[in-house]
């Protein structure tokens, strides 16, 4: 007969075991490089209203941001010069992700965006997207596919690189 302990190891191995897995899932293993980007969320802080079709057919960015985060506040500036900069050449979208609206809405009329955003209330997009940390901007290719993913705060230079890349 198994003890009491070796039943609660064996218990919490399994436990460990299901939620690496699950992790793993939702994160997609965190390479999603070359796969189809996921479905955006469809709660809109500022519109138009954004999806997956609506980007394809131009290259497009994808950018996760939260109003908590320090190097997404020093990003926000770079990210508005680049909306205009663009001039149709390629779309541009941003994701709050985890925020309340409240905090959400705030940030983005803080940093005076103009360009569409989006709210990942549930993390879940994000997490498909295999979001490792904040800021990270996707670049998507003309025909929806991430092309590759810039994690950190980027620069109106650094951008139009990746968007460059992709053409």
């Amino acid at each position: 007969m198994l003890s009491l302990w070796r039943l609660a190891l064996i218990a919490v191995t399994v436990i460990g075991a299901v939620a690496l897995a699950e992790v793993l899932t939702l994160r997609g293993g965190g390479n999603t490089i070359g796969k189809p980007a996921p479905a955006l969320p469809a709660q809109v802080l500022v519109g138009p209203r954004v999806d997956l079709s609506s980007l394809r057919g131009k290259p497009a960015l994808v950018t996760f941001w939260a109003s908590w985060c320090g190097p997404c506040k020093r990003e926000a500036p770079e990210l508005e010069r680049l909306s205009h900069l663009l001039d149709g050449s390629a779309h541009f979208v941003g994701v709050d992700w985890g925020d309340d609206a409240s905090s959400a809405r705030a940030f983005v009329g803080r940093h005076g965006w103009t360009f569409p955003n989006l709210r990942d209330e549930s993390n879940a997009v994000g997490n498909r997207f295999g979001l490792i940390g904040l800021p990270t901007t996707f670049v998507l290719d003309s025909r929806g596919r991430i092309a590759a993913r810039l994690p950190g705060p980027q620069t109106t230079r650094s951008l139009q690189g990746a968007l460059r890349s992709v053409h």
